[in-house]
């Protein structure tokens, strides 16, 4: 690990890689789609709404009629009829006529306006509009929402329920999207046991495992824990070879640091291709990443707090860019409630508790888990920095 790179250059290095991965695709009804990126732009076929149609319960008028009209003085307008909801409004409305319509109901031809319930009064066969409106005021057009040809949704955007409402209001019920990401989480250490074991000795739950697991499932991918390995080579080897075989990215937890027990990248040289060993970064220095085949493979720190932070930073990034999706992250402008100090020539990833318009910096220890508990974001601390004053002004990216 003695030429480490950038976070940044790390990243971009996976991002170049997951790009010219093939991203398979199918077709999914839209109750299975939520979650799911879309594998093509799609287009309307049809305008929304397809037919003028009132935004309030009222009277559909000609506008022009109302005109000047006021509690003292109102407008009398003949009531002809009223168009019930679902059903095509049959006779239009002719000047010194109107008809009720509904909130969604569709507007009579001859109709450029809606006057609200309360504006007017009804008086049997008669209504007296109270208060003047304007044309098209309380009318939902013709293609107001959608046009017909119009880009409706990009290919890599990631459907939520809004985009499948929107989908399903333009009567699209099947639509193709990227095949979910397989990713496998593979926990090494001769001291790791089953969370539901006692410890012994020297030995401690792997909390890793589900963490990892989890947080890979919190992107929409679809992610599997594949077990705990012995800091054994030859068995690691082959969990290796097994596992890259089964997912489109491998998550290893512990094993990449360099001393005696280092047989992650050993095994990675021998299966496939390194991209990196080694990160000028803090927590996280010993993050090593590689394929075998078309699978990516990254060895994250053993430490929970550590494997948590580079999990955010590295592999969220390129795990959307396996979805072909955008990653926004979201990020806040604070304070610090406190000086921080950092001068090892190191990039830090430092957690934080950001509210409000401040953060208070959160300390993490090798090993720690709890910390992660008290935070909701980090921030980064360039490298070239020897620490942050009380009250810098930072930007804090939220888990």
């Amino acid at each position: 690990m003695l030429q480490v790179l950038s976070l940044d250059d790390a990243k971009d290095k996976l991002l170049t890689f997951a790009q010219k991965k093939f991203v398979f695709s199918e077709r999914v009804p839209l109750f299975s789609c939520c979650g799911r990126s879309l594998a093509q732009d799609i287009y309307s076929e049809e305008d929304l709404p397809a037919f003028d149609r009132s935004a309030v319960d009222g009277f559909a008028v000609a506008s022009g009629d109302t005109f000047g009209a006021s509690a003292a003085q109102p407008s009398l307008l003949r009531l002809t009829g009223e168009v019930k909801m679902g059903e095509r409004a049959r006779a239009p409305v002719e000047s010194g006529t109107c008809a009720t319509v509904w909130t969604g109901g569709e507007i009579p031809h001859g109709a450029d306006a809606m006057v609200m319930l309360e504006e007017a009064e009804h008086l049997g066969g008669m209504v007296a509009v109270e208060h003047a409106t304007a044309p098209g005021r309380h009318v939902v057009f013709h293609g107001d929402d959608v046009k017909k040809g119009q880009l409706l949704l990009r290919a890599g955007t990631c459907l939520g329920a809004r985009e499948i409402g929107l989908l399903a209001a333009l009567g699209i019920t099947e639509i193709s999207v990227n095949r979910r990401l397989r990713v496998g989480v593979l926990s090494t250490g001769d001291e790791l046991i089953d969370p539901a074991q006692t410890p012994v000795g020297g030995q401690i739950r792997d909390s890793n495992g589900i963490m990892l697991t989890l947080a890979c499932q919190e992107t929409g991918a679809d992610a599997a824990f594949f077990g705990r390995v012995p800091d054994d080579e030859a068995v690691l080897l082959a969990e290796l070879s097994r596992a890259a075989g089964e997912c489109d990215l491998l998550l290893l937890s512990g094993g990449s640091s360099a001393g005696a027990k280092d047989a992650a990248y050993r095994c990675l040289i021998k299966l496939g291709e390194p991209l990196f060993h080694g990160i000028a970064l803090k927590p996280g220095k010993p993050t090593l990443a590689g394929r075998i085949g078309e699978t990516i493979v990254v060895g994250l720190p053993g430490h929970p707090a550590a494997a948590y932070l580079v999990f955010h930073a590295l592999v969220r990034p390129l795990i959307a860019a396996l979805k072909s999706e955008t990653l926004v992250e979201r990020t806040v402008r604070v304070r610090l409630t406190q000086a921080v100090p950092s001068n090892d020539g190191r990039e830090e990833l430092l957690p934080v508790c950001a509210f409000g318009e401040e953060a208070e910096p959160v300390a993490i220890k090798s090993g720690l888990i709890s910390p992660l508990t008290r935070a909701n974001g980090y921030i980064r601390i360039p490298r070239d920095t020897e620490g942050l004053p009380k009250g810098a002004a930072v930007d804090a990216i939220l888990f």
